[in-house]
Parts: C-alpha cells; sequence; structure tokens
C-alpha cells in the first residue's frame, strides 16, 4: 500500500491507495517462465518499437520486413495469430488479420513490457497459444507534475520526437504520451545478385509514425479506483517492391483509436474489476498501379467481470466473464461481418508448505456465434526447492478462433474452418545466488505444443484459400543467463539468451506437398541473444549481438535464408542540471556493415547511426496544508 500524507490543521491523516494485489495477470504467470524489460533496457530502447525491443531482448523471433514495415512474431514456433497483445487486460488482437503489427506500437508509451511464455487461452482466450506480451502503465499518485522530452535523429532521414506529461496529486492523475516518428528510408543494401552494381538504394519507402496516449486515473474512495485510456494513433508508409527491377506504387494507411475504462473495487478478502473497451481500427491499401484501392475497417468491443476473493489464508478464487464482439467491413466482405464471443472463466490459486509450493488451475468455457469451442483449462505448479532454487511448471488446452478474414474473405474465405486447437506443457528451473558484489542467475526451459488444425492458406485453380491443413508439433528449449557486477560507481552486466525450435508438420491434407515432418518456414532452429553493459557513474555502453539462424522460406525445406550475425552498439550519459535531468543518446546499428535479410526479397540496412537526448524534470507534489484558528 502506498501512504498519503494529508494536512488538516497540525494533523496528519494517511490515506491508502487503492493496490490490486492479485489480478489475471499476476495469476496467469504463476508456473511458467516469465520476464520483464528492467529500466535500463528500456532507456536504450526508448526511441524503438516494440518489436526492436523484443528482438534483441528475448528468445521471440520477431519477422521484420524492414524499417517501417510490418513487424509480427513467431513465438516458440507458432504463427504470429498465436500470440497474445494484451494491454491493461486487453487482448489487442487485430479481430480481421489475427495479429498486431508490432511497428506500430513504440516502446516509450509503456512503464512495463512482460513477457509471459506458454499457453495461456484460458485466461486471455483465442490467440494465446505460444506466450503473451503484457504493456502495461502504472502511474502513482503524490507525485507531483512531471514533464519528459525525447528527441532523436538518425541516419535516412530517421527522426522520433516523444513527450510525457503527467500531473498526480493524491486523488488524480493524467498522463499525457504523444510521439512522431518519420523517415525517408532511403538506406542502401547489398544486392548480391547484381555482380556490377552491389550497393543498392532502398525506394519507396518512406513511412511517418504517430500518435497520442492519455490516461486518466481516479482515487474515487479508499476502495475503489477509475481509469480510463485512450490511444490513437496513425501511421503512412510506402511498400516497397520485392523485385528491384519493377517500381512500386503501393501505400497503406493505418489508423487505430482504442479507449478502455476500468473500475477496480478492493476490500477486505474481496476484489472485482469491470472493465470496457472500444477499439476502431481501419486500414486503406492503395496500388495505383493495378488500380487497387481497399479499405477494411474494424469495431471491437469488450466487457469484462473479473473478481478474486480470499476464501482462506492460503487460496484465491478467480472468477468473471467476457464478451467480445468483432465487427469487419471491407468490399471483400460484402458487407458488415460478425463475431461475437462469449467467455466464462474460473480459477484457484492454493499455498501449501508456508508459499513454498503455489499451484493455480483455471477452465474456460466460450461460445461464439460461429460455433461453441471446446472447454480449455490450464495447471501450473510452482515451487520454491530451496531459496535460490525454483521449479516450474504448466500444461494447458489452447486455441485460436479463426480471423473474420479466414472465415469471410472473397474470394476465398472459409467459413467452415475449425479453431485451430491443441495442448503445450512446459517446464522452467532458475537458480539465482548473490555474492557479494556479484550476481548471477541462469534458467532453463523446455516446452513441447501439439496443435491440430493449423490454418494455412493454400493456392486453388484461380484463388487461395484458408483451410485447416496440418497438425503441427512444436518442442525446444531456452537459457537464459545473467552476471552482474557492482563495485560502487563501477558495474558490468553480461547477459546471454538462446532458443532451440523445432516446429514442424506432423500430418498434412496437402497433395503432393512434401512438407511431414518439415521446419515451418521463418522458424529458426536455433537463435543467441546476447549483450554486455558496462557502467560507470552515470554512464553506460551496451553491446548486443544476435544470431538467427537457417530460416527455410519453402514448405518443402528445400530454400532457405542463411544465418546471419546482427550488432548494436547502444551507450546514455546522464546528467543533470539543477532539478533537471538530462540524458544523452547515441546508437550503433549493425556495427560490423553485415549484409542480411529476415524476410526473404525485404533487404535490411547496412551500418546506420543515431543521436538524441532526454530531458526530463518534476516538481514533487506538496500537500495543502489548512490552518484552523
Amino acid at each position: 500500500m502506498m501512504s498519503i500524507p494529508c494536512f488538516k490543521g497540525q494533523d496528519t491523516i494517511t490515506l491508502k491507495e487503492v493496490d490490486v494485489k492479485s489480478t489475471r495477470t499476476t495469476l496467469s504467470g504463476i508456473g511458467k517462465k516469465t520476464e520483464s524489460i528492467d529500466s535500463l533496457t528500456k532507456r536504450q530502447f526508448i526511441f524503438n518499437s516494440l518489436g526492436d525491443v523484443l528482438s534483441l531482448n528475448t528468445p521471440i523471433f520477431i519477422k521484420n520486413y524492414g524499417p517501417g514495415s510490418l513487424s509480427s512474431t513467431s513465438f516458440r514456433g507458432g504463427s504470429a495469430s498465436q500470440t497474445g497483445i494484451i494491454w491493461n487486460g486487453f487482448n489487442i488482437q487485430n479481430g480481421m488479420l489475427g495479429q498486431m503489427d508490432l511497428s506500430l506500437i513504440p516502446s516509450v508509451l509503456f512503464d512495463n513490457i512482460s513477457i509471459e511464455y506458454g499457453g495461456s487461452s484460458s485466461l486471455w482466450g483465442s490467440g494465446a497459444v505460444g506466450g503473451s506480451i503484457h504493456l502495461n502503465n502504472k502511474p502513482l499518485f503524490s507525485k507531483g507534475f512531471t514533464t519528459i522530452a525525447n528527441i532523436s535523429k538518425g541516419s535516412y532521414g530517421l527522426f522520433n520526437a516523444s513527450t510525457n506529461i503527467e500531473v498526480s496529486n493524491k486523488k488524480f492523475i493524467s498522463s499525457t504520451k504523444a510521439y512522431l516518428q518519420n523517415s525517408l528510408n532511403n538506406f542502401v543494401y547489398r544486392d548480391t545478385l547484381d555482380k556490377i552494381n552491389p550497393l543498392q538504394t532502398q525506394k519507396h519507402a518512406t513511412y511517418s509514425f504517430k500518435g497520442l496516449l492519455q490516461e486518466f486515473r481516479f482515487l474515487l474512495t479508499q476502495k475503489q479506483s477509475l481509469t480510463v485510456n485512450g490511444w490513437y494513433n496513425v501511421g503512412a508508409r510506402q511498400l516497397p517492391v520485392f523485385n528491384a527491377l519493377n517500381v512500386s506504387r503501393a501505400e497503406q494507411f493505418d489508423a487505430n483509436f482504442k479507449t478502455t475504462a476500468t473500475w477496480n473495487y478492493i476490500a477486505n478478502n474481496f476484489q472485482s474489476t469491470v472493465r470496457g473497451a472500444f477499439f476502431n481500427d481501419a486500414l486503406n491499401y492503395r496500388d495505383s498501379a493495378f488500380s487497387i484501392d481497399s479499405k477494411s475497417k474494424l469495431q471491437t468491443f469488450i466487457g469484462e467481470n473479473e473478481n478474486n476473493f480470499n476464501w482462506s489464508k492460503n487460496n484465491v478464487f478467480n472468477f468473471g466473464f467476457n464478451l467480445t464482439s468483432y465487427n469487419g467491413k471491407t468490399d471483400s466482405y460484402g458487407g458488415v461481418k460478425t463475431l461475437q464471443k462469449t467467455a466464462f472463466f474460473i480459477g484457484n490459486k492454493f499455498s501449501f508448505l508456508k508459499q513454498r509450493l503455489i499451484t493455480f488451475v483455471s477452465l474456460r468455457a466460450e461460445y461464439i456465434n460461429t460455433g461453441k469451442l471446446p472447454l480449455t483449462g490450464s495447471a501450473a505448479f510452482e515451487y520454491k526447492i530451496t531459496k535460490t532454487i525454483t521449479a516450474k511448471l504448466n500444461g494447458a488446452k489452447v486455441y485460436r478462433q479463426p480471423t473474420l478474414n479466414e472465415l469471410y474473405w472473397k474470394p476465398g474465405g472459409n467459413p467452415d474452418l475449425l479453431p485451430e486447437q491443441g495442448y503445450t506443457v512446459e517446464g522452467d528451473l532458475s537458480f539465482t545466488h548473490l555474492w557479494n558484489k556479484v550476481s548471477f542467475f541462469v534458467s532453463g526451459a523446455a516446452f513441447y505444443r501439439n496443435i491440430n488444425n493449423w490454418i494455412l492458406w493454400l493456392p486453388g485453380q484461380n484463388i487461395t484459400t484458408p483451410v485447416n491443413i496440418q497438425q503441427v508439433l512444436s518442442r525446444g528449449t531456452e537459457t537464459t543467463w545473467r552476471l552482474n557486477y557492482r563495485n560502487n560507481k563501477f558495474g558490468i552486466n553480461i547477459n546471454t539468451i538462446t532458443g532451440y525450435v523445432l516446429s514442424t508438420i506432423q500430418s498434412s491434407k496437402q497433395e503432393n506437398g512434401n512438407t511431414e515432418g518439415k521446419q515451418l518456414i521463418y522458424t529458426p532452429r536455433y537463435s543467441v541473444n546476447a549483450n554486455v553493459s558496462v557502467s560507470y557513474g552515470m554512464a553506460n555502453i551496451t553491446y548486443y549481438h544476435q544470431y538467427i539462424g537457417y530460416r527455410f522460406i519453402s514448405s518443402d525445406n528445400l530454400q532457405w535464408l542463411t544465418p546471419y550475425h546482427f550488432s548494436s552498439v547502444r551507450c546514455n550519459i546522464k546528467t543533470k542540471l539543477g532539478e533537471t535531468a538530462i540524458v544523452l543518446y547515441a546508437a550503433c546499428n549493425n556495427v560490423f556493415n553485415t549484409n542480411y535479410a529476415v524476410i526473404a526479397g525485404r533487404p535490411m540496412p547496412l551500418r546506420s547511426f543515431e543521436i538524441g537526448a532526454t530531458i526530463a524534470a518534476n516538481k514533487p507534489y506538496k500537500p495543502k496544508q489548512i490552518n484552523i484558528k
């Protein structure tokens, strides 16, 4: 609890801030590997998108089509539609596309970015198959008046600017975050097929993103709080052509507005959350070369109630319901198409052996206007073997409902599609220890996931259509190593993350496909992310190195992209001018000028640079003192 002083005469009265201790977010992390992006990393990537942060700091493979272009996840060998993107408790995956473009999500907007590994369909619904990414903001009461400005300039016309203005007293918070990013994106790359002029310039690839996130939080009483959020962003980008010999005229425009309201109530042993959301997403794709002007609009309505009841000292009962409606409109539907879902979920947290053993069991029943989904559930166990060793185990039944595009797109949509469904099991063993000025952490995780009715778009005689074509088995391991040393002003951190993913097609209905036993396309078997950070006083420099292994680009695994290494150096120097904090930033990306591609036909920039600065100031909140005569 946070104490808030309130002066009346010479007496001091302490008010307790509403603090929701047990939520679905905390409960869903029991028995699973979870990690949060630390403050230093967020500082190093303050000018980058969410996709950039995850790519270099987690084992999640990010399918990046180039700067400013589509960026999506491949979580433990799953598709982009099998990752939950949870913003303040709401799954914001697009109901038409089934995924979120991470290039449209700037990391500067969020105080906390955390990753939950493993299936959580019983808690977060459709799509939370491989894992979930949680984006949260939790502003503090009585913080005062805070202003933060960030600005940077980089190669190829890159310009970044963002600001945060926050007003916080004992019962009210207003946080306003605005951002802008522009780039000519005319970077230089090597065309290995052109032996005469290998150095080429990317054409028709400019982009511009801008947006605003407004948050209000009210402390209504000692037991109640209300939070209202509004997030608006627009993006305009030119889409380069795959073949450098052709001229592209394709453009894409995105406009997204998301507003949410959350009411929290907390008593001694009971807490309740009522939340609602309205999302309005528009996408316009134009290509004058082919006389294409495609407009898509999606409206999403979400209503939810979640409750937690501490029915004994060591048990928490979680229950609630969710109502979601997607209303999509595009010329390719021939009108408005609707997908409505009603879900009921329950769960219980059990604690044993003086909190050393914690378990969580959950169930979810969901009904959709296109048909009933099977009952899903999960069982998780977390055991603190010693003070330094913790073991985790989780098993879950998971699913993904077909999207509106997969069901109703004309021509090609398939209204008879079945949900992707299966089960997943994962375990994690971690060890942490502190020796004087050295701390050490190591964890090893293993996972196994079997999904039936995997949906794949297949070419037919005249059209491409989605079908439930295959069974996919994903299994693999992940390790995390962290070594930290701190001696007065000097510190050094060494982090290494490895991933091994074998995601293969076990059976397929595709005729003459030659795909059984083959690795899924764009799923690297091996990946390594490592970084070394050295700090002295207020200065820090970090070297990042990434290795991505072979990625097959054909289902029969006869074509592939070669492995690549990518390196980045980022540094910060912090100083103070009176009450104002100033942070100077510089970065060099692709340090060794590596020629590489994440996606076939999509070149990536050679060496590039960026410099920037952050200016922050805070005027502390001072409660008014009232003298009574």
